[in-house]
């Protein structure tokens, strides 16, 4: 049996890939700030440590097949992945990303040219590709999960997260914890860069009525209000503050169409179509009831 470790499992991303990867009955292992704090299933092996220790990261790698790694909202989210490669590489781990990653030199220099605020993700994903642990780099667009942010927002009425009329491609993570945990386990899984996404693009309007639909009242998008922010301003803090309102600037101001090549592939890594918004909606709400 594989044995994996999960970085951010606490999170969002990396919560979902420690759930389906318990689910599939994998060995998987967890580091954390605080175990005390850290509500995990009690199969997973926790260890605790920061990413930014060396000896830590060290520790936590030893002994496992595969690794799987988000970057937190850390201001040194660059050297921490630095650190993290590098390790990964000493132990012969095998690695697998989930974020924001370009293959392509060129093209990566230039999206960094024109959203300076996203040269340190990219440059630790290119690091992260180029490290010799047959790295997985899996690219996500806009999550589904989001929303659940903004949830009280939502059940209020109000759409709150700024989407291009022309659509951006949201994905349920489900799916990619699904696809990212059959690569953590599949010793013979490729490396290389994948892109997964979900199965259309929505605007804020069409993802407010969804939700509208779901919930059984009246959701009206006011992404397009100037004082967007402060709706992000209620809800997040610190370095995720940042991170969220420069991503959501972008969505706001450039569409990401949805690539029927894309979604093939997505449908034969899942084995089966990608979840829907609605899909999500309609489970999110089910699961609150």
């Amino acid at each position: 049996m594989t044995k994996t470790l999960i970085i951010g499992a606490t999170g969002t991303v990396g919560g979902l890939v420690l759930r389906e990867a318990v689910r599939r009955g994998a060995d998987a292992r967890a580091l954390v700030r605080d175990k005390a704090r850290a509500n995990l299933p009690a199969q997973v092996e926790l260890m605790q440590g920061d990413l930014a220790d060396r000896e830590a990261v060290r520790a936590a790698l030893r002994g496992v097949d595969s690794a799987f790694y988000v970057s937190p909202h850390e201001t040194n989210e660059v050297e921490i992945a630095t650190l993290f490669g590098e390790e990964a590489q000493r132990a012969g781990v095998r690695l697998v990303f989930g974020g924001f990653h370009i293959e392509d030199d060129a093209t990566r220099e230039a999206a960094g040219d024109s959203i300076p605020a996203y040269v340190p993700k990219l440059e630790l994903a290119a690091f992260l590709a180029r490290t010799d642990t047959r790295p997985a780099m899996f690219s996500l667009t806009n999550f589904d999960q989001n929303d659940e942010v903004f949830r009280a927002d939502i059940e209020a009425g109000a759409f709150p997260t700024p989407l291009h009329p022309d659509g951006v491609n949201r994905i349920d993570l489900r799916d990619a914890a699904e696809v990212i945990t059959t690569a953590l386990t599949t010793p013979d899984f490729p490396a290389g860069s994948y892109q997964l996404l979900g199965p259309e693009s929505l605007n804020g309007e069409q993802s407010a009525q969804i939700w509208s639909e779901a919930l059984g009242r009246e959701v009206v998008y006011t992404g397009d209000d100037p004082q967007w922010r402060k709706s992000f301003e209620r809800r997040l803090s610190g370095r995720k503050l940042a991170d969220w309102i420069r991503s959501f600037e972008l969505l706001g101001a450039s569409p990401i169409p949805t690539d029927p090549a894309e979604v093939e592939t997505m449908t034969k890594l899942l084995g089966r179509p990608p979840r829907t918004l609605r899909d999500y909606a309609r489970d999110s709400v089910a699961g609150a009831r």
